[in-house]
């Protein structure tokens, strides 16, 4: 039995790579192709292909936060925030959190391709101490007539009756089309 599942590991293994490997050249022949059209002036056209090539290794990763961190005032649009200068808040005072998030998955109605995410949170003590917990507090969601990767969320966070001290808010983003998740921790100071 032992060497049966050793085996059964192994070809699994195999076939991992397999996949990795033919993902690699599709990935690989995508890049190809667009240089070869932007060595012929056909730049559109080239953008298009590079396009292809970058939706098919997002399809394939995790969610995953690219940017979070605390900022001074509600952002615009996706990169559009001012940072605050630092993670330190008075008692009860909102908190804002600006977040982009990569490699979500999309789901087609009709014409439109839908984002559908669910953020969890919970807030520690600096030592990891539970203090309280809300899942599925809000949901993120954006229909599009493109599959949008610029994508980017805001989180105000209000905790009244928090002694001074430093704490660690975490928010888990679940994705409703793909079951994927991740996690980021910001720390704050209360003074």
């Amino acid at each position: 039995m032992v060497k049966l599942g050793i085996i059964a590991c192994a070809i699994c293994a195999a076939a991992g790579a397999t996949v990795a490997a033919a993902l690699m050249q599709d990935i690989s022949t995508m890049l190809k192709e667009a240089a070869a059209l932007a060595e012929r002036g056909k730049f559109v056209e080239a953008f298009g292909a590079l396009n292809e090539a970058e939706t098919a290794i997002w399809d394939r990763m995790p969610l995953t936060i690219q940017r979070a961190l605390w900022v001074a005032d509600n952002p615009t649009g996706f990169g559009v925030y001012t940072p605050r200068p630092d993670n330190v808040f008075d008692a009860g005072a909102p908190m804002r959190i600006y977040a982009e998030p990569i490699g979500f998955g999309w789901s087609k109605s009709g014409d439109l391709w839908h984002v559908e995410l669910r953020a969890d949170l919970v807030l520690r003590k600096h030592d990891g101490t539970e203090l309280f917990r809300h899942a599925d507090f809000q949901k993120l969601a954006l229909a599009s007539w493109a599959r949008n990767r610029e994508f980017m969320t805001t989180f105000t966070y209000t905790f009244s009756g928090l002694p001074k001290g430093e704490y660690l808010v975490d928010t888990t983003l679940q994705d409703a089309v793909t079951g994927k998740a991740v996690t980021f921790s910001l720390p704050f100071v209360v003074r």
